[in-house]
This record gives structure tokens, sequence and C-alpha cells, in this order.
């Protein structure tokens, strides 16, 4: 009742950046319970470019790159598409912010359900001839990022943890509900997606969805 009362609620859609793939079209963005949206930046990084905006209350910067390729076990796979969300409380003033990355527009035959595993929260896509993974950090990693103040506020920390977490996993993706921050609080989330042909013997597509903030930072070069 709660998730669909704040479904209800933040009913902006600000942001949106698509990533097209053989089985549906991954759609990642933001929602605002306040219309106000304006674009003050960009930034380019080694791996990776990103918008900056400022909302009724926030000043939030969306970063877009692809992850690392291949990955450590030497893999690859077909295409991938990787989002950081890094929030900042601007001003003190009401605004609530959800965001999320759903798997639209696939094609009837489609499995979908929920795929996670340790660290990691995430859905899988898959036919005969395609699988797709949607990613992103479980509440025990959140937990882990409060317990040292890295982009996730230590007094959330009792919010997070084994089945705690501001994500939430949907039969076509991750809704993230963003908590209200106080002035001057920071906040990443990030949504990883990877496509492949479909293969009995790997799980590379699993694999390409779950990274730790750090290691993301590192490839695409935010210091």
């Amino acid at each position: 009742m709660i998730n669909d009362y704040l479904h209800a609620m933040v009913n902006h859609y600000l942001i949106e950046q698509s990533f097209t793939t053989p089985i549906g079209t991954v759609k990642c963005g933001l929602n605002s319970t306040r219309p106000k949206i304006e674009i003050t930046g960009r930034n380019s990084y080694e791996n990776g470019t990103s918008i900056v905006y400022n909302t009724w209350s926030h000043n939030i910067e969306l970063i877009t790159f692809k992850q690392r390729l291949p990955l450590y076990n030497g893999e690859t796979v077909t295409d991938c598409e990787g989002w950081i969300w890094r929030i900042t409380k601007a001003i003190d003033d009401e605004e609530t912010l959800q965001l999320q990355c759903l798997l639209n527009g696939y094609p009837t035959g489609v499995e979908l359900g929920g795929d996670p595993g340790e660290n990691l929260d995430s859905i899988s896509a898959s036919n005969n001839n395609w699988t797709l993974h949607i990613g992103s950090e479980d509440g025990e990693t959140l937990e882990s990022r409060a317990s040292k103040d890295d982009w996730m506020p230590h007094r959330l920390i009792d919010s997070l943890g084994f089945s705690k977490s501001f994500t939430n996993v949907h039969f076509n993706g991750l809704i993230t509900n963003v908590p209200v921050l106080i002035v001057g609080e920071r906040i990443h989330f990030h949504y990883l997606t990877a496509y492949d042909k479909a293969k009995r013997d790997t799980v590379n597509t699993w694999l390409a969805v779950d990274e730790y903030k750090r290691n993301l930072e590192n490839w695409i070069g935010i210091w």
C-alpha cells in the first residue's frame, strides 16, 4: 500500500533515458512530487558523460556509461548500459523523488522475474533468443555504504540491511524510493543492464550488472 501511495503521489516524470534491446526498451528515469526541472551543466568523464539537473529542492547528476568489457572472468555481452544517480539535497523544501529502471515493450513470450544474488537486486528477461538483466545494489550493500557515509547518509543505516532497502524489485525492473534527505546530504544509486544471445553455459549478463559503486567510479573516472 505504501509503494502504491508513493507511485500515485510522485507523478511528475522529469527525466528519462532509454536503452533499446532486442527484447524491449530499458527506461531509466526520475519522478518527483514537484514539476520543476532544469539542466544546469554537462560533464565528460574518461568512460562516461553526465547531465546535471536542478529540481525543486535537489541537485542531480545523471551519469550514463558503458560497463567495462570484457568482464572480470573474460566473458563479454552483446551490449550494456549503466546509469548513476548522484543526488544532493540543495534547499530545505519538500520534494519526494522516485527512481526507476524498467523493461518496457517486451514481446510476447519473454519470461521475467527476480534474479538476485549476493550484494545484488536484479531481474532477468529472456526468450529463446536473448537474455537480459537489470541490476542494482541490494540493501546489505547500501547498509555497508551507510556505515562509511559513502554517498549514503549514516543516519539511514537502520533502514537498510537484509530484506530492507530503498529499492523494490518488480517483475520488469527496479524502483527506488529516494529517502528524505537533509540539506547537504548526498546519495548515490546506480542501475546496470546488459543483454546477450541466450546461452545455457554462462551467466554473463548477470555478472555484468553485479558491480560495486567504487569499481564503477574508478572505471568511469569519477574522483
